[in-house]
């Protein structure tokens, strides 16, 4: 099992960043109250500040890699949760702008439409903004 800070930095290496250029990101097991439990990251907008929930499906296949980086699948996911979450850190709560810089990363990194992932997310967005509507 490899440590949540060695898939963070795998995630980070397919976005060809480091750490530093983005907010601070903290592991945290679990999402805590008020946030959904089908949460894979969360922020803190007036921390500035992004949650990673280790407990998700998809950092612990990530982490539980037979080889360092070995998840590629899981490990796109998490860098598009990364750039979701940075957007909502810079822009707020929007949810339109995060999802479509997610959506679009996920297009970079080798997993555009008719892959899983951007179809999970792509429903995830739907879901999202249709709630949000009835607000």
């Amino acid at each position: 099992m490899w440590t949540a800070e060695t898939v963070l930095v795998c995630a980070l290496t397919l976005l060809g960043r480091t750490a530093d250029s983005f907010p601070p990101i903290t592991f945290v097991k679990a999402p805590p109250l008020g946030v959904s439990s089908h949460a894979e990251a969360f922020v803190r907008t007036e921390e500035r500040r992004i949650y990673v929930i280790t407990s998700s499906r998809m950092f612990q296949q990530a982490q539980s890699a037979d080889f360092r980086c070995g998840e590629l699948q899981a490990l796109r996911k998490l860098a598009s949760v990364l750039v979701h979450e940075e957007w909502h850190v810079k822009h707020g709560r929007d949810e339109a702008g995060a999802y479509a810089a997610q959506l679009i990363t996920l297009a970079y990194l080798g997993s555009g439409p008719g892959s899983p992932a951007y179809y999970a997310v792509s429903q995830s967005k739907s879901v999202v903004l249709r709630g949000q509507k009835g607000r």
